[in-house]
């Protein structure tokens, strides 16, 4: 069935209305959720692309066809007190990240790396009971700590 991190990694995508929700509902259900990389026929079966959904869904042992998504989550909500398999299919373009961001994304997780690193050398310190390695370290942390603290304000 559909790995919970896989269904979670949705979110960060551009979604149609409503399917946040739908996400929400299938989230409780993901061992009943499976994902394909291609349209079945005459199986119950979910389509979230990047301007709407469309569901397939047995109703009274018919398939119904549901495009709204408050129709969509309430026939999943009947649905899901079965125990047929979903199918899903997902066509959804990720979510375009500029190349500024993702190089302060960077940045920021290389600071926080260091000062995790310089942590670990405190603890090192202390547990050594070496007090100059300690006095150097945290000197070394809060430099730094002031660094990335006036570089906020300065638009760096």
């Amino acid at each position: 069935m559909i790995n919970p991190t896989k269904l979670s990694d949705l979110h960060i995508k551009i979604l149609p209305p409503g399917a946040d929700r739908v996400l929400d509902i299938l989230e409780k259900h993901t061992d009943r959720v499976e994902l394909i990389s291609f349209v079945i026929e005459k199986v119950p079966l979910l389509i979230i692309g990047r301007h709407g959904m469309i569901a397939r869904l047995p109703q009274n042992n018919v398939i119904q066809k549901y495009s709204q998504p408050v129709e969509i989550i309430n026939a999943l909500r009947d649905f899901f007190q079965q125990q047929e398999t979903l199918y899903l299919f997902i066509n959804l373009p990720n979510l375009p990240v500029p190349k500024h961001v993702s190089e302060l994304i960077d940045e920021v997780a290389n600071m926080v790396e260091t000062m995790e690193g310089i942590k670990r050398k405190i603890d090192d310190a202390l547990d050594r009971r070496d007090h100059v390695a300690f006095l150097q370290w945290t000197q070394e942390l809060k430099n730094l700590e002031n660094k990335h603290t006036s570089s906020q304000f300065c638009g760096s």
